[in-house]
């Protein structure tokens, strides 16, 4: 007697949106854990708690306004994106669609649509807020895609719009250079504290001092690259959450789910690992993150397997 597989609950789109959200803020606060933990590591090591959380919260103020404030000027400039041309037929129905689906969405205004000068079929959303956000788009994806194709991708990018993915993105990478910075000036505080009261320790007890001394040295070469990786993990993990809400999230303002899952299947066949050119075509591979697909990233990948993507898609109403 065969027995049959047995069948995958219905996802619901909303369900879906607020489950990714969720585990996303989770993550966040990891990343801020981290932050505070660094901080109030460097105060213990200068023996002044207060003076480890100033330091934190100076890099912290400093490095994360810049990073969300600059944005969106600095990844358009990369991608060389243009403003649509109404004058020309593909790229009208493009902005009629991203029209209409703000509508939908209940967007206070129309995001303006850009294109990239790039053959490479692909798609992505920037802008901390309604108030500023724009939908960019390769001419290789308005090539490659019919309508409902079309629809299903530019609503994935309205879906990071309306859950301020860019803003929350941005806060990511300032949280991480923030954690590497920290982890920077631990690495220069516990050298120096082996350096410096490692041969004051000497004098008295050879053996603990060279102990002590050793401890330091291993933290201050691991503390870096630990961080680092870390950090890397974390943000891979909130991007993939993030592609999924905006997934759920298109199926939900376009009221179908096979425009996006054939988009997708289509982007997957057409996938190959992106030459320096291709990459360069792009804005580079620091925009990665921000693209529907980016293929031949590495370990650390920010976006989930197109089939799992496509999986979902097919089984959330």
């Amino acid at each position: 007697m065969t027995t049959q597989p047995r069948l995958e609950a219905p996802r619901i789109a909303g369900e879906e949106i607020r489950a990714n959200f969720v585990k996303s803020v989770i993550l966040i606060v990891i990343l801020v854990a981290i932050v505070i933990g660094l901080s109030l590591w460097i105060g213990a090591e200068l023996q002044d708690r207060d003076t480890g959380l100033i330091i934190g919260l100076v890099v912290t103020l400093v490095v994360i306004p810049v990073q969300i404030l600059t944005a969106k000027l600095v990844i358009l400039g990369m991608a060389r994106g243009r403003k649509a041309d109404p004058e020309d037929l593909r790229e009208r129905r493009a902005i009629h669609i991203v029209e209409g689906l703000a509508v939908s969405a209940g967007l206070s205004r129309t995001p303006p649509l850009y294109i990239i000068p790039s053959d490479v079929p692909n798609a992505f959303a920037s802008g901390m807020g309604e108030g500023d956000a724009f939908v960019a788009v390769t001419a290789g994806l308005l090539n490659m895609m019919d309508d409902q194709e079309l629809e299903g991708v530019i609503g994935h990018e309205i879906g990071h719009i309306v859950h301020r993915d860019i803003m929350l993105n941005q806060l990511v990478v300032g949280l991480i250079s923030t954690i590497l910075i920290l982890a920077f000036i631990l690495e220069r505080i516990l050298l120096t504290k082996a350096l410096t009261g490692g041969n004051r320790r000497s004098r008295n007890d050879n053996g603990s001092a060279g102990a002590a001394i050793l401890i330091l040295i291993l933290a201050a070469i691991l503390i870096r690259p630990l961080a680092g990786l870390i950090s890397q993990l974390l943000q891979m993990a909130i991007s993939r959450k993030r592609e999924f809400a905006a997934d759920a999230y298109s199926v939900q303002v376009c009221s179908y789910s096979e425009g996006l899952a054939r988009a997708l299947e289509k982007l997957d066949r057409d996938s190959h690992p992106y030459s320096s050119e291709e990459k360069e075509s792009l804005g580079g591979s620091k925009l990665a993150a921000m693209y529907i697909n980016f293929p031949g990233e590495t370990l650390f990948s920010t976006h989930p397997p197109i089939a799992e993507r496509v999986r979902r898609i097919r089984n959330t109403f």
